[in-house]
């Protein structure tokens, strides 16, 4: 397999490990009474998540294909679990709470949908350039599953969902005017569920006038950190003065210590991520191994993006945190197996049989001694009859 996509996928998490111990440890002392609450959590969800990761690295990625329908019911099954079970928080209903584990849905959602489009376009083939048949039904699947996430208060997640829906299309051959017609159409109603919500509209209020006290936190922390940082845990804004800086802000907090050479080794590790699954991506065997690889390596670089975006002040402030480094088990624990997803892909694995009986079944035995003898070349008992090659001239 891979390794260098498997050394950024593990460098990438050993530095959330380190970066949310630092970050997180007055605030486990003020609300747990343990300056390693927040460290133990992750630390175990870190060893899960490799251990996931290898697993399924030694899986054949075609199981994916066949089971994709299922995998994109039971997302659905948990993003409208989620609507009645969870608790507001925030203004929001995102997480299922499973004692001492809070599960988010949107999370399996994002690696459902990415299956899901990638062995329906694999199966349409040159069928995607047709508006009925090829670029109509995955952008439904993918509608209703946005739609299901937007019900959740999240429209950091949704939005990337549709860039994930659009780049898969575009990909795998769709004409660009219709990827331009779905962007047009999407664009005013992403700005209705701005204007018309409070809360957004003040995200967005704050954001144009620079007056954003958590981004303003953010600044001031990267600000101070200089080129080399303060040093490794004397950080001072995670003294209760940046909020989420253990979750959603954590680039701050690296920013803070390690300085701006610690954000440029983040963006290193990421671009190097992003680059191999695309490497990935383009030597893998077969069509839905290529658009697995492009909407799994294209999920972490959006996702990467947006959290920067929003820390450095270039976008207002989403819900969406920095794979792998950012505090949170479920997030953390599907990272890690779409990564073993990449990393089966580039082990280029012999096909399993319960990957490769999609659609296929069992003829009777009657039937196949039947177009055996009917093959040509054939006498009607099978065996094929004695012919003598002639002599060369």
């Amino acid at each position: 397999m891979d390794p260098w996509l498997f050394f950024a996928a593990l460098a990438l998490g050993c530095v959330g490990l380190v970066m949310v111990y630092s970050s997180s440890g007055w605030l486990g002392s003020r609300t747990a009474g343990s300056w390693e609450y927040f460290l133990r959590r992750q630390a175990v969800f870190f060893a899960l998540g490799i251990g996931v990761m290898l697993t399924v690295s030694r899986v054949d990625y075609r199981v994916l294909r066949r089971f994709a329908p299922h995998l994109m019911g039971f997302a659905a099954f948990l993003l409208i679990l989620v609507l009645f079970v969870s608790e507001d928080i925030n203004g929001a209903r995102r997480w299922i709470d499973l004692g001492p584990v809070h599960m988010q849905p949107s999370e399996v959602a994002k690696i459902a949908l990415a299956v899901f489009l990638a062995a329906t376009l694999a199966r349409r083939g040159e069928q995607i350039r047709s508006f009925k048949t090829g670029f109509l039904p995955p952008m439904i699947a993918a509608c209703g599953t946005m739609l299901l996430v937007l019900m959740e208060k999240d429209l950091g997640t949704t939005v990337l969902l549709g860039s994930l829906s659009l780049i898969l299309l575009y990909v795998a051959g769709t004409r660009a005017s219709w990827v331009l017609a779905a962007i047009m159409v999407a664009a005013p109603l992403a700005w209705s569920q701005i204007v018309n919500v409070g809360y957004r509209r003040e995200r967005v209020e704050s954001f144009l006038s620079g007056d954003d006290y958590q981004v303003e936190q953010g600044l001031i922390a990267i600000g101070s950190g200089g080129p080399f940082g303060l040093g490794l845990g004397n950080g001072r804004q995670k003294l209760g003065f940046l909020p989420e800086n253990h979750t959603d802000f954590i680039l701050a907090t690296i920013g803070e210590e390690l300085g701006v050479v610690g954000i440029f080794a983040v963006i290193g590790l990421f671009a190097l991520l992003v680059w191999r699954g695309l490497v990935v991506a383009r030597q893998a065997q077969d069509r839905f191994g290529t658009y697995l690889a492009i909407g799994l390596s294209a999920l972490f670089g959006m996702q990467a993006l947006i959290n920067m975006a929003v820390v450095l002040s270039v976008m207002p402030a989403k819900g969406i945190t920095l794979p792998f480094v950012s505090y949170g088990g479920s997030s953390l624990l599907v990272s890690m197996a779409s990564i073993g997803v990449l990393l089966s892909i580039s082990r280029r694995p012999e096909p399993w049989a319960i990957s490769n009986m999609r659609g296929r079944r069992r003829e009777p035995k009657a039937r196949q001694r039947k177009r055996v003898s009917q093959a040509p070349g054939r006498d009607p008992r099978g065996v094929r009859p004695n012919v003598r090659k002639p002599a060369p001239t």
